[in-house]
């Protein structure tokens, strides 16, 4: 969903504990068994990120914030000029908390151009679906057609 601020804003529950769940974020091997093709990962405040969403389309940023197993945010962009979305210019913060059956994964998306945030927030809850499969062992739902701007 878009919130009133116009952040896109998903949640999604999963059935690992919040120290699991948290890998799923910062290592590239478990990153794309839910969202890109391949990726490079420094998980550390300052550390830079890359991964290819669709081929040949790669978002990069840094990580901005890394405290485990709880809380991990980091810049967003993309390479490609056509999405009008350099890297670093917008901002994904992730929050983990426990639940009794496991974790409430939050992801906020913020500071996305007004023309960007439908398609993101769309991502972002195909992805969050292929997550949720990935963690509970699950035929993962198909990976998305290639997005445009």
């Amino acid at each position: 969903m878009i919130d009133p601020d116009g952040r896109v804003v998903q949640e999604v529950d999963l059935g690992l504990p919040p120290q699991e769940v948290f890998d799923f974020f910062i290592d590239a091997e478990r990153l794309v068994r839910w969202i890109g093709l391949s990726a490079s990962l420094a998980p550390v405040p300052g550390g830079r990120f890359r991964f290819e969403i669709q081929p040949g389309h790669f978002c990069e940023g840094s990580y901005v914030d890394v405290v485990r197993p709880t809380f991990v945010s980091f810049t967003w962009g993309w390479t490609a000029p056509e999405w009008n979305l350099p890297p670093g210019e917008s901002l994904v913060s992730v929050a983990i908390t426990p639940t009794a059956g496991g974790s409430r994964v939050r992801l906020v998306h913020d500071r996305l151009p007004g023309a960007l945030r439908a398609i993101h927030d769309e991502g972002w809850e195909l992805f969050l679906a292929r997550l949720t499969a990935a963690v509970a062992h699950e035929d993962l739902p198909d990976y998305p057609e290639k997005g445009t701007p």
